[in-house]
């Protein structure tokens, strides 16, 4: 009986192993076959030298540098939103970044950050998008004082008490975010939004992949091939 029960775990044991190198086998292959739809320098850069990220051990981060006043990152938004929540890999951290090219980018990019540092971003955030598209409010005015008095309205208008929202403008836990934000754009010499970055070694936009959807599978391929390295 003993003998049996040694020979089953026996068994169980090497089935156990081997499916797992069939799994990691067949991983490593998908990985491949996926990088190989694709070509460097067409569909994708490599970044060199490659730029640190920001990511716990196992993770592969994904960067979107945009601007709320892009057409074409409010186009690509409903695409990102359902990519996060059931397309990109578990091992993906997806992060957002807003530029600050000039006065007005300087302001979204606050007002992003302002809603993050309230935890409403999520809630918030193609709303943002929205208003602007949708209504014609950009969320400017002819200043930054004017500006705010619009965004701590439009805030308002949307569940945040307005001193709290004022608060959160500013401060220094919201500058912070903004400087950062400006070097990140910086070293990714992004000239143009919406601009994606894979684990700081490969960036491409909608244009250059061929379309969203296979933007959308490059970044998911380059990540996978990140985490497999």
């Amino acid at each position: 009986m003993i003998a049996l029960r040694a020979v089953w775990l026996a068994v169980v044991g090497v089935a156990l192993i081997s499916t797992s190198i069939a799994s990691i086998t067949a991983e490593a292959q998908g990985t491949a076959q996926g990088l190989s739809r694709w070509q460097e320098g067409r569909h994708y850069r490599r970044i060199s030298p490659a730029i640190p990220t920001n990511v716990a051990p196992g993770k592969v981060e994904v960067i979107e540098i945009f601007w709320y006043g892009c057409s074409h990152c409010y186009t690509l938004d409903p695409f990102l939103e359902r990519w996060e929540k059931n397309g990109k890999p578990a091992h993906v951290e997806f992060v957002r970044v807003p530029v600050t090219w000039n006065a007005g980018s300087k302001l979204h990019a606050r007002l992003f950050y302002t809603l993050q540092a309230l935890k409403q971003d999520e809630r918030l955030h193609t709303k943002v998008f929205d208003t602007i598209f949708r209504t014609g409010n950009g969320l400017l005015g002819r200043d930054e004082a004017s500006a705010l008095e619009v965004m701590a309205d439009w805030a308002k208008q949307n569940g945040i008490q307005e001193k709290a929202f004022r608060d959160a403008w500013n401060s220094m836990w919201v500058s912070t975010k903004l400087r950062q934000a400006d070097d990140i754009v910086r070293r990714y010499r992004a000239e143009g939004t919406p601009f994606m970055a894979v684990n700081g070694r490969f960036s491409t936009d909608v244009s250059m992949s061929g379309g969203i959807q296979q933007m959308l599978s490059l970044i998911n391929d380059l990540a996978n091939s990140e985490k497999a390295r």
